[in-house]
Formats: C-alpha cells, sequence, structure tokens
C-alpha cells in the first residue's frame, strides 16, 4: 500500500471514530466507560453516554448496565467547562481563558503533531506527552499530512521525527503552498479601542498556513501601533486554533492610584478574646480587653497615595489616570508623630485608645466598679484605678500604681509601683499582694501575703497574715494592732499592740529584705547546680586519669584531648562556684549591715506567746510588756522605753544605754 493510501485510509478511521457509538453491557457504570474508552481510543472524561438500561443487584441475582457511549466533540467539553468554571470561579472565565494552561499544568497530557506549509516548504513538529499521556505514532501523522494534503514525504525521516520528538519543526517536504488555498485572518477591534481580535481561518489542503508576520501586518493594516501580543499570537498558530478568535493585541488600560490609608498594629476595637491554653482550656478571666503598649512600640503606620499609571490604546493614545487621595495619620495624648508625618509611636507606656479617627496612650486606667466577671483579669503597662472591689480568684497586675478604693478579697494585686487599698485585704489565707519597686497601704490586712522592697503601711489591723518588707512594717493607725502569722522586715516593725490575750503565734523578724533573699537563693541554686557539674566532671577525669596511667599505651590522641577539654571545665566551674559564693558574702554582709539597726517598737503592749528575731538573735515575750522598743546589741535582744520611730529627733541607738534593760 502507497503512502498516500495509508493517509486516506487512516483519515477515514479518524473520521469514523469521531462519529462512531458504541454500546457496552458491564456490571457497572466504571467498567462501561473503561471498554468504551479503549474501543473509542479516548480518555474517560472525554467520553459521553447515555444509560440504556441500569443494573440491579440483589441477593439471588444481578443485572448488567447497558450504555451507549461516543466522543464528545470539543465545543461540548467547552461548554461542559464553562459550566464548571459558572460555579467555581463565579464566571470569572479562568477555566476557558486562553490562560488555563498557565493556571492548571495538566498531569497527564498526550503528544502533538503539527503539519505547517509555508513559503519554503512543510514542516512537521512532534510534541511530547506528559506524565502517562500517549505518544504520537505513524498513523497521527499521516493523519495529519492526508489532512494538510501533502504527499511524497521521507518515511524514514519521519519516524526519526516521531522518535526524537523533539517539539520542534522540522522541514520534511519542499512542497509549495497551492494557490488559492492560503490560510486568512480577520481583526477586529472592541473594547474602545483596547483590544484586537484576530480569527485564523485554517488553510484548505496545500494551502499555506499564517505565520506571525502575516498576522502583525494585518493588525497594523488596521491600525494598531500598540501593544502588540506576539508570544500569544505565535501560539495560537502554532496550536492550530481556528475559526475561535484570540487576543492578538492589547492596549494597556489606566491603572488609577491607591488612596492613601492607615495600617494600624493595635487594636482599634474592644472586641473580647478568648485565649486557650495547650490542652484546649478557656480562661473565661483573661478576657484581654486592655491593649497595652510600650514606649517606643509602632503604633500606626501611613501608607501613602499611589500615583495613577497612564494607559495607552491600540492606536498609542495616552489614557489619563487618577492619583490616589491623600489621608491625615492623627497624632493623639501619648503618642510621637514622625517628622514625615508616616509612623506614630508610644511616647509613654499604657493602655491604646482609638476615639475619632486618633490613637492615644494612657497612663492610667480607671475601672468603675469591681474587678470581676464584667472586665475579667486586667493587665495594665501604666497605673490602675479601681473604684470597687477585686473580687474572688481575679488578678490585677499594673506596671505603675494600683489605688483600689474598695478591698481585695480572695485575688492577686501586683504592681511595679505603690498599691494602695483603702478598704483592706480579706484575703482567706489566698490573697496575694506584692509590690516590686513601691509601698503596699492598706487600711487592714487579714489572712494574706504582702510582699514589698520597700514599706507597708496599715491603719487599723494586721491579722493571721504574712508580710516581708525590703524596708519597714508599721501598723500605727486607731487600733494599730498586729495578731498572728509572720512579720519580716529589713528595717523596722512598728505597731500599737502586737500580738493579743489569746496568745496566737505571731513572729516578728527584723533583718530580713526580701529582695535579697530572694538574690542569695538564686545564687546558691546556681552554685549548687555547678558543684554538682563540677562533681561529674571530676569523677570522669579521675576514671580517664586511672585509665591513662594503666595503660598509657592504649590511650588515644582524642581521650587525651578528652581529658584536657575537662581540665578546662572544672577549672572554669570552680571559678564560677567562688564567683557565686562570693556574691553570696557580699549580699549577707550587707543584709546583716541594715539588720545591725533594725528594731521593733511597740507604743502601748505587746503579749506573751510573741517572738522577735533581730539579725541572728532570738527572744520569746513570756510576760506582757508595755510601751518598748527592741534592738539587737552583741547577739542578744535588748529593750529601750518606747521611743517614736518615725520621729527622726529620736536618735535611738546614741540614746539605748538610758533606760535599757537585758531581756
Amino acid at each position: 500500500m502507497s503512502l498516500t493510501e495509508f493517509l486516506t485510509e487512516e483519515l477515514k478511521e479518524f473520521d469514523r471514530k469521531e462519529k462512531e457509538q458504541v454500546e457496552v453491557i458491564a456490571d457497572t457504570i466504571e467498567e462501561c466507560l473503561a471498554i468504551a474508552s479503549q474501543h473509542l481510543g479516548r480518555k474517560v472524561h472525554e467520553i459521553d453516554y447515555t444509560v440504556l438500561k441500569r443494573g440491579k443487584k440483589s441477593l439471588f441475582f444481578s443485572e448488567p448496565y447497558h450504555i451507549r457511549a461516543s466522543i464528545i466533540p470539543d465545543d461540548m467539553l467547552l461548554d461542559e467547562l464553562s459550566l464548571l468554571d459558572e460555579h467555581l470561579t463565579g464566571g470569572s472565565g479562568k477555566l476557558v481563558s486562553k490562560d488555563l494552561k498557565e493556571l492548571v499544568t495538566p498531569k497527564n497530557k498526550d503528544g502533538r503533531v503539527a503539519v505547517k506549509i509555508y513559503r519554503t516548504g512543510v514542516f512537521l513538529t512532534v510534541y511530547p506527552p506528559t506524565g502517562e499521556g500517549l505518544e504520537m505514532t505513524m498513523a497521527d501523522v499521516s493523519k495529519k499530512l492526508s489532512f494538510r494534503g501533502v504527499a511524497g514525504v521521507d518515511q524514514n525521516l519521519i519516524n526519526k521525527i516521531l522518535k526524537e520528538k523533539k517539539g520542534e519543526p522540522v522541514l520534511i517536504s519542499n512542497q509549495k503552498p497551492k494557490a488559492g488555498n492560503d490560510s486568512s485572518c480577520n481583526v477586529e477591534i472592541a473594547q474602545e479601542n483596547m483590544r484586537a481580535f484576530v480569527t485564523v481561518f485554517p488553510a484548505r489542503p496545500g494551502g499555506r498556513d499564517l505565520e506571525v508576520s502575516d498576522v502583525v501586518a494585518a493588525l497594523k493594516g488596521m491600525g494598531v501601533a500598540h501593544g502588540l501580543k506576539e508570544d500569544e499570537i505565535r501560539r495560537c498558530l502554532d496550536e492550530d486554533i481556528h475559526n475561535k478568535p484570540f487576543i492578538g493585541a492589547e492596549g494597556d488600560f489606566p491603572v488609577n492610584g491607591k488612596n492613601a490609608e492607615i495600617k494600624y498594629y493595635v487594636r482599634t476595637e474592644k472586641k473580647i478574646n478568648f485565649k486557650e491554653d495547650q490542652s484546649g482550656r478557656v480562661d473565661y478571666k483573661d478576657l484581654d480587653m486592655i491593649e497595652n503598649v510600650v514606649v517606643g512600640q509602632l503604633l500606626a503606620e501611613k501608607l501613602p497615595a499611589e500615583k495613577g499609571k497612564f494607559g495607552r490604546n491600540l492606536f498609542g493614545m495616552v489614557l489619563p489616570a487618577k492619583d490616589g487621595l491623600d489621608t491625615e495619620l492623627k497624632q493623639g495624648k501619648g503618642t510621637i508623630l514622625s517628622e514625615d508625618k508616616m509612623r506614630l509611636t508610644a511616647e509613654v507606656n499604657g493602655q491604646v485608645l482609638y476615639a475619632a479617627g486618633r490613637l492615644s496612650v494612657e497612663t492610667v486606667y480607671r475601672i468603675n466598679g469591681d474587678v470581676g466577671v464584667r472586665t475579667g483579669n486586667v493587665t495594665f503597662l501604666g497605673s490602675i484605678i479601681i473604684t470597687g472591689n477585686v473580687e474572688d480568684n481575679y488578678s490585677v497586675k499594673a506596671a505603675g500604681n494600683i489605688e483600689i478604693y474598695g478591698t481585695v478579697q480572695k485575688a492577686i494585686v501586683e504592681a511595679d509601683g505603690d498599691i494602695i487599698v483603702r478598704q483592706g485585704v480579706t484575703g482567706r489565707e489566698e490573697a496575694r499582694v506584692e509590690s516590686t519597686g513601691g509601698n503596699i497601704v492598706a487600711k487592714f490586712i487579714q489572712n494574706a501575703t504582702c510582699i514589698t522592697e520597700k514599706d507597708i503601711i496599715v491603719q487599723e489591723g494586721i491579722l493571721h497574715s504574712h508580710l516581708m518588707a525590703g524596708g519597714k512594717v508599721s501598723c500605727k493607725g486607731k487600733r494599730g494592732q498586729i495578731v498572728g502569722g509572720t512579720i519580716q522586715a529589713a528595717q523596722l516593725i512598728s505597731a500599737k499592740i502586737i500580738g493579743s490575750q489569746a496568745n496566737p503565734q505571731t513572729d516578728l523578724i527584723v533583718g530580713n529584705n526580701p529582695k535579697i533573699l530572694k538574690q542569695i537563693q538564686e545564687y546558691e541554686e546556681k552554685r549548687k547546680e555547678n558543684q554538682d557539674k563540677l562533681d561529674q566532671l571530676t569523677k570522669t577525669m579521675r576514671t580517664l586519669k586511672a585509665r591513662k596511667e594503666a595503660d598509657p599505651a592504649s590511650f588515644t590522641a582524642e581521650q587525651d584531648a578528652h581529658l584536657q577539654k575537662l581540665d578546662a571545665g572544672t577549672r572554669k566551674l570552680e571559678k564560677r562556684i567562688a564567683e557565686a559564693g562570693k556574691d553570696i558574702q557580699t549580699l549577707t554582709e550587707y543584709m546583716d549591715e541594715q539588720a545591725a539597726s533594725g528594731r521593733i517598737s511597740v507604743e502601748k503592749t505587746i503579749f506573751p506567746g510573741v517572738t522577735i528575731r533581730i539579725r541572728n538573735a532570738d527572744f520569746k515575750l513570756r510576760h506582757e510588756t508595755k510601751a518598748k522598743t527592741f534592738y539587737e546589741e552583741e547577739s542578744q535582744v535588748r529593750s529601750m522605753p518606747y521611743e517614736d520611730p518615725d520621729e527622726t529627733k529620736n536618735d535611738w541607738r546614741k540614746k539605748r544605754g538610758r533606760g535599757k534593760s537585758k531581756n
């Protein structure tokens, strides 16, 4: 059979399969489609079918499915894709646009054959498949050559091109184009002279195919001077896109500039945000309603307006665009606006507030009412004023001062500055009030723990509480009584009455600074940690040295280097241990020096059962005693007649020789 006859037969077979319908019987629809796909030589998704008889399955018998299948025409496939685009993208056209291949790269794609007839001859291009796509065969090339009216080609050359499948055009014949059968194109200008649509009409058998230069010439003939899309034209010509318009030229649409906008780095609306811990539990007390900021923190930034971009239509005419509108970054209280008015930062620590389009930072946060369910826990990088109480199981923390007009119940209150509780603390054993750099002032303290580096000043009474002060503890109001618990102060404990006739356990300790005690504890922990490491290294070194002495010949250079590292490590640890010991000694001496002037002053009565410790001297009251000041001398607690320690005119250390007694 000649090549011409072969091509003719293959073309007929191709046309027959395009129109062929087959009926398939199988147990399931999937099996029917698989059989039809194999017979028609198409993928399953390219097969259309009609169910002639639905299959049935029962306990005793089953009936197969009976379908009629055919190949879906290309235009119907496009319609289905358009419908899918409507559902998935709202009709954006992305799924059916010319850019579809840029959006989704098919995993499996069949190879492709292209035959082009130009003035210089006939060119064959064989494109390789991707993934599991089908490769092109001689039959595919023969169909294409026959369809294009090309004959007399070298079959060996075709086999070589099929084998190499480089995707590049190869000259296979010097056959000249057949006059009158050439391809042609039509150009339409649309969208207010912004787009030129090109429709290419296919050549008849033997006719010449259009080249990029032909389409460009047609566009220029219509006056197109700007926006030629030569790459798109080349792609459409290479892929034989016929009778379907594509964009051959496109102008530049004008783009209006974006308006200036303010980008906020803090919340501008108060919303309750519940947070989960690692186990998924939500703390409903932590409402996160306060937006805390620190000095220098970036609060907002102005994004400048953008200039508009001029456009240009197909004929080169310039199209105007609008510039974006400007806006102002407003400065509020407690903020700093940069010189270029583009950045707003916090001038102080505090709470950031947004009102009337302006950010401000407030250093005082006022709560009108109680801290409880309505407010949640409160944390603020400034000072806090609470007009009500702090209720059970809630916390208040501030970087400044805290002033509470009501009471502190079974709650936690922490501040870097002063803490003032106008009514008092009713802790029920679980309240904790702590200041790291200020005083604690309260009407009374009951069943609570209070810690500060400075003074604790109580008006009425301290009952069954644990107090630690880096300065003094003073309870000298109208009643001024300390009963029960442990009271520690670095310099002074003073009250009108200490203890009671019921003899509750009341311990008074002067000379212990809570901050220094904590530092000493930290140094001791570090010293112990380094000592443990040193003991371990020393043990390892002894083992290696013993091995080296016992068998020096087998002791490797690597082991010797390791031994030297261990030796250097032990020396470093010994140095750290010595430094920690020196720091502990320095802090202890400083605390002893403070304690040397420590005293306990009772204006009226101190009852039996009260224990006193000043520096390293201990004393327990066995008798009711009136108006005394206690101090330490020669490792013993001694007393003298009461003198008001708050009156600087009384140099009690110089006068202690007058009327002093040994306890």
